[in-house]
């Protein structure tokens, strides 16, 4: 069993990557290029759909429509509005800016976690915020008033790429490490309780020491995590791995060098579309 992956858009100018379905087309971040692109799988066409990002990455969607990007450039998360303008959340947490998100994702409360890491390359303006010491997970939650607070949630990982909630929202998963810095790279799952608690991290997967690690994750119909990551360079070569709720392996297909972000799309999610560092938006169908 594989997956046969098409190129539908590209190249484009550095790494694309956060990827989503919004219900009807597939949005995507060339972060270089600081634009979010938009593909419709009816027409083919591919236009930009946001420019100026701010070097945004990641990209999420609350149930409410509301469109979410981890920008590693300004060090924000912000909010795309739907009249074009972007509004900015809350950067600033115990007196510290927090570091570059890369990803995130919006629960059913309508909050915000993103995986507050650090970027090959420097963010925007002169150095006046050191980065925090911890690499950890935050959220963004309103206030009473309606104004965004700042917590920190996961305070135990390395260097968190991405995260996913399973679809009962009782576990966040989080691929975490970077093998270039000597970091162990896992796929980590944070049990949710009701009032907020998280527990220990159970390790779902460690990859072969020196190998690039996991850098998207996403969730399929029947609640599987797909996790892709790897490349042509180190061990195992590009992947993207199948896992069960319980954290067992199903399947490990190949896929295009370096895959950046993986999102399920399509009437019946039966598409499977995929980010890389070479700059394309690709696309397998998706039946396992």
């Amino acid at each position: 069993m594989s997956l046969q992956f098409e190129k539908v858009a590209g190249p484009f100018s550095g790494l694309t990557g956060g990827v989503l379905w919004d219900g009807k087309s597939v949005l995507f971040s060339a972060v270089k290029e600081e634009k979010i692109y938009q593909f419709n799988p009816g027409n083919g066409k591919t236009d930009i759909f946001r420019r100026w990002t701010g070097r945004t990455n990641g990209l999420a969607q609350g149930r409410d429509g509301s469109l979410y990007g981890a920008q590693e450039g300004g060090r924000r998360v912000i909010q795309f509005n739907p009249d074009g303008s972007t509004s900015p959340t809350l950067d600033m947490i115990d007196g510290w800016h927090h570091n570059q998100p890369t990803d995130l994702v919006v629960d059913s409360r309508a909050r915000v976690w993103f995986a507050d890491s650090r970027s090959d390359v420097l963010p925007y303006g002169p150095g006046l915020f050191p980065y925090m010491k911890i690499n950890g997970v935050l959220r963004l939650e309103r206030d009473e008033s309606r104004a965004w607070k700042l917590v920190q949630v996961i305070n135990d990982t390395l260097f968190p790429r991405a995260l996913v909630f399973s679809a009962d929202e009782k576990t966040l998963y989080v691929a975490d490490g970077d093998s270039s810095q000597g970091h162990a790279v896992t796929l980590r799952a944070y049990p949710l309780a009701e009032q907020d608690q998280i527990g220990k991290a159970r390790i779902l997967y460690t990859m072969p020491e020196g190998e690039r690690g996991f850098e998207g994750l996403c969730l399929d119909k029947a609640g599987n995590l797909l996790a892709c990551g790897g490349s042509s360079a180190r061990g195992g070569g590009p992947r993207l791995m199948v896992f069960s709720a319980s954290g067992s392996v199903l399947h490990s297909f190949t896929t295009p060098d370096m895959p950046m972000r993986c999102a399920l799309g399509g009437d019946d999610l039966s598409s499977l579309y995929l980010t890389s560092a070479d700059g394309h938006l690709y696309r397998a169908p998706y039946r396992l």
